[in-house]
């Protein structure tokens, strides 16, 4: 039965970030849901990753979706970057993203995550956020069951199968999840190209899906595989190993010289890791699909077809429900007279196309998809008695804007050796990392200027000292105001959060005095005259004007940060 949806408060915004913290391909698995529920009134959706690459995937495939009202934010820092160049991954190491941004995640009513490394998230002291767990792929094996989903306060899957194995196995509760269908399914098929073929002739095409884990075949049958397809002349051969298996510049090297000699060969299409790899653009087009345990042959059989299984490792598979999908079709033990093998699985498919039907009727909820998703969270959030309130942002027109958010490089090196250290596997977030007490505002403004700090000294990070009150409020809705005379302008900047736009500006008094004016749409417990706070090293001078709050942040003493806020107000 469908839960009933209770809508939100007037005037309340329920805020909910969907957090891609790994390789490109989970993307996939929550975006449409994303998109549902960004539509849904009420919420807020926040679409973060620390890796822009994946902005903009999110963004084009929100688009091809019809548009939803989301904001795209990239999480970046120069410690992430060089995380990423230091390993050659696609993403920063997860643990790196997590304790970097941890302190902002906090602000959102909710997170939704397609894996489960992020719940750590819990242990560095984000505990306000209601945590969601995203269907990432619908297959047998174990680590799909990963204990660590029971720690999640919400959970959805794809279909019957998994929510019979999930409760035997205790790792969800009654009313604290809900099966909704298979979501990528509707993303995978708005973002990919269904004209795209890699041959041009029209033999057969077998897709070989190897996964990177140790019960996959690319390690003992890569060699074996290759050759065989390439001494043959009835098959076209589409090596498409899961993405994570050649993510990094230690496996791309390792692998690199053998893949190199079949490049380019005519029957042999080679796919390093490209978004053809995770947009089922393989997956749709093969005619048998060659593998061993990823969940992908699940996406495949969404038209059942002939499959064929590599069994290396002599695994005991028969009454192992982590292979369950390997009663789709023969099982071969080596790579040994391969083309044989996959003869024979195409002329014997009629004998395994029941069982496809009925693993596949179990595996994906008919009728499901991301508007059911959508719904099932915004139930799950609506039902939510202990909530925090969030300050009302006024909904834009469709496709928003992507925005950065920028981590201060000090809150960065204070985190980083407590991350090292391995910290995370017996303590929870140290209190001096929590986020500060009070208003959202003003650790937002202090936030803001902590960035415009490190930006100073940056070279690569262009400033700019044009200030037009005008233009700033024609494009984000926020009035900012004069400025006294003699003061001039450092940089100027537009930063993201969860409560709305930020308007920054880095300014300078006739006397000296290095300050940042942070402007924002929002209500705090100041009035028209400045009151004071304080946020470590940091002091703060904020007040209200009609519907706007401004700040005033620096390291001056109290007495003269008033005395120059109180300038501005009355100006």
């Amino acid at each position: 039965m469908e839960e009933k949806v209770v809508a939100p408060r007037p005037g309340r915004s329920i805020q909910v970030c969907f957090f891609f913290n790994a390789q490109r391909h989970q993307l996939l698995h929550g975006i449409a849901t994303a998109a549902a529920l960004a539509r849904t009134p009420g919420f807020d959706v926040h679409v973060v990753s620390p890796s822009q690459a994946h902005i903009d995937y999110a963004r084009q495939a929100v688009d091809r979706l019809g548009g939803a009202p989301v904001s795209f934010v990239h999480a970046r820092s120069s410690l992430l970057a060089a995380g990423m160049r230091r390993t050659g991954s696609v993403v920063p190491p997860k643990v790196m993203s997590l304790a970097l941004l941890a302190p902002w995640l906090k602000r959102f009513d909710a997170i939704a995550l397609p894996e489960r490394t992020s719940i750590l998230l819990k242990r560095m002291g984000v505990r306000h956020p209601s945590f969601i767990h995203l269907d990432h792929g619908a297959g047998d094996r174990a680590a799909g069951f990963d204990p660590r989903i029971r720690h999640f306060d919400f959970v959805l899957m794809a279909g019957p199968k998994h929510r019979e194995r999930m409760m035997a196995e205790r790792l969800i509760r009654p009313g604290a999840h809900a099966v909704v269908g298979y979501p990528k399914f509707e993303a995978a098929d708005a973002v990919r190209d269904p004209d795209w073929r890699p041959f041009a002739d029209a033999r057969p095409v077998v897709l070989y899906n190897p996964h990177f884990c140790t019960l996959g075949s690319w390690q003992p049958c890569i060699e074996q595989v290759l050759a065989a397809f390439a001494g043959q002349d009835r098959y076209n051969l589409i090596l498409a190993p899961h993405v994570r298996l050649l993510d990094g510049d230690a496996a791309r090297t390792r692998w690199g010289a053998l893949l190199d000699r079949y490049e380019g060969h005519p029957r042999i299409h080679i796919d390093r890791g490209s978004d053809r790899a995770i947009d089922m653009t393989y997956t749709t087009l093969a005619d048998l699909y060659l593998g061993d345990v990823s969940s992908q042959v699940y996406e495949y059989l969404r038209t059942p077809r002939p499959c064929l299984f590599l069994n290396p490792h002599k695994v005991d598979w028969r009454d192992d429900e982590n292979y369950a999908h390997w009663h789709f079709g023969p099982v071969a033990e080596s790579a040994d007279g391969l083309i044989d093998a996959v003869d024979r699985a195409i002329a014997d498919h009629p004998r395994w196309r029941a069982a496809q039907a009925e693993g596949v009727a179990r595996t994906f909820l008919p009728g499901g998809g991301a508007a059911m998703a959508a719904s099932a969270i915004a139930g799950h959030l609506a039902h939510r008695t202990h909530a925090a309130p969030v300050a009302p942002r006024p909904r834009r027109r469709w496709a928003r804007a992507s925005r950065g958010v920028v981590v201060p490089a000090r809150r960065a090196a204070m985190i980083l050796p407590l991350v090292f250290a391995g910290w995370m596997l017996n303590e929870t977030i140290t209190p001096s990392f929590s986020r500060a007490a009070g208003s959202s505002f003003v650790d937002d403004a202090v936030a803001a200027h902590r960035v415009t700090l490190l930006r100073q000294d940056m070279a690569s990070q262009r400033e700019s000292d044009r200030y037009d009150p005008a233009e700033i409020r024609r494009a984000t809705g926020i009035a900012m105001p004069a400025l006294p005379a003699g003061w001039t302008v450092g940089d100027s900047q537009l930063y993201p959060s969860s409560g709305g736009d930020i308007v920054q500006l880095f300014l300078r008094t006739p006397a000296g005095d290095r300050v940042s004016l942070v402007g924002m749409r929002v209500e705090t417990n100041a009035d028209a005259q400045p009151v004071l706070a304080n946020r470590a090293a940091e002091r703060i001078a904020y007040w209200e004007n009609g519907e706007f709050a401004y700040a005033l942040v620096g390291t001056l003493p109290p007495a003269r940060l008033l005395t120059l806020a109180s300038a501005v107000a009355r100006d």
